[in-house]
C-alpha cells in the first residue's frame, strides 16, 4: 500500500506544483500586458500634449517590439502617428498619418526623421474659405484633377467660380487664386476681398511646419488636396 500511495502524494505534489506555476505566469502576463498599456497611453498623452494641433482623436502606435522595452531604453524606433481632425492653419478636419523614425527620449527627445502624409477633403477646403472670406457664400467645392486646381462655386446660388492652386515653395503649401468668374465672365478677385496672394497661412500662424518638416509635393485628386512632408533630425523637448 505504501508505493500506491506514495505516487498518489508525489502526483499530487507535482500537479499543485504546475498549477502555482501557470498561476504565476498568468499573473507575469497579465501585469507585463497592463504595463505595456500604460506605457503606449502615456506615449500618446504626450504626442498629443506636444502637437495639440493634432485634434482630440489622435492615435499613436510603437512600431513592432515592446513599448516598455523601447521606453526602458529611451529608444523608440517608430512612432505612428494618425488623425483624422487635425488643424493646419485655416484647415480643419484635416487627415494626418505620420511617422518618426528613431525617437530618442532623455532630457530633449530628438527625432532622427519624420514623414507625414496629409489630406484635406473638399469640405475642409469650404470651410477654410468660409473663414478667409466669412462675407463670401461658398455653396460647394470640387477639384479638377486634371487641371490641378480646386473650384469652389461661391456668391448668391454659386454662381460664382472661384478657381485655386496649389503653389509649393520653399516647403511651404498655398491656395494661390488662378481666377474668378461670374456668369461665365472673368472678374477681379477684389470683389470678394481676395488679394492676388491667395489663401496663405493664418494670421499669427507659426512660420514653419513643426519637427522641422517641409512639403515635398501637392497633388490635387478627386476627394481633396493631398500633401507630402518630410522631415530632418529635429527635438521635441516636451515628449
Amino acid at each position: 500500500m505504501k508505493r500506491p500511495l506514495t505516487r498518489i502524494w508525489a502526483a499530487l505534489r507535482r500537479r499543485t506544483v504546475l498549477t502555482i506555476t501557470v498561476a504565476v505566469v498568468l499573473l507575469a502576463v497579465v501585469a507585463t500586458g497592463a504595463a505595456e498599456y500604460t506605457v503606449r497611453h502615456h506615449i500618446q498623452s504626450r504626442v498629443a500634449k506636444a502637437a495639440p494641433g493634432l485634434g482630440d482623436e489622435v492615435a499613436v502606435g510603437v512600431a513592432g517590439g515592446s513599448a516598455l522595452w523601447d521606453l526602458a531604453h529611451e529608444s523608440i524606433p517608430r512612432l505612428d502617428i494618425s488623425s483624422d481632425d487635425a488643424r493646419v492653419g485655416r484647415l480643419s478636419q484635416v487627415r494626418v498619418r505620420a511617422r518618426l523614425d528613431d525617437v530618442r527620449l532623455g532630457g530633449t527627445t530628438t527625432v532622427g526623421g519624420t514623414h507625414a502624409d496629409v489630406t484635406v477633403s473638399t469640405l475642409s477646403l469650404a470651410a477654410a474659405i468660409r473663414d478667409a472670406v466669412p462675407s463670401v457664400a461658398v455653396a460647394a467645392v470640387t477639384t479638377d484633377p486634371a487641371k490641378g486646381t480646386v473650384l469652389a462655386d461661391v456668391g448668391p446660388g454659386g454662381l460664382g467660380q472661384l478657381t485655386l492652386r496649389p503653389v509649393l515653395a520653399d516647403g511651404k503649401v498655398t491656395l494661390a487664386v488662378d481666377g474668378l468668374t461670374l456668369f461665365g465672365r472673368s472678374v477681379p478677385t477684389d470683389r470678394l476681398g481676395i488679394g492676388a496672394g491667395g489663401f496663405g497661412p493664418q494670421a499669427g500662424a507659426p512660420k514653419e511646419y513643426p519637427l522641422g518638416l517641409a512639403a515635398t509635393s501637392a497633388e490635387v485628386r478627386p476627394d481633396g488636396l493631398h500633401v507630402s512632408l518630410t522631415g530632418g533630425p529635429s527635438t521635441l523637448s516636451d515628449l
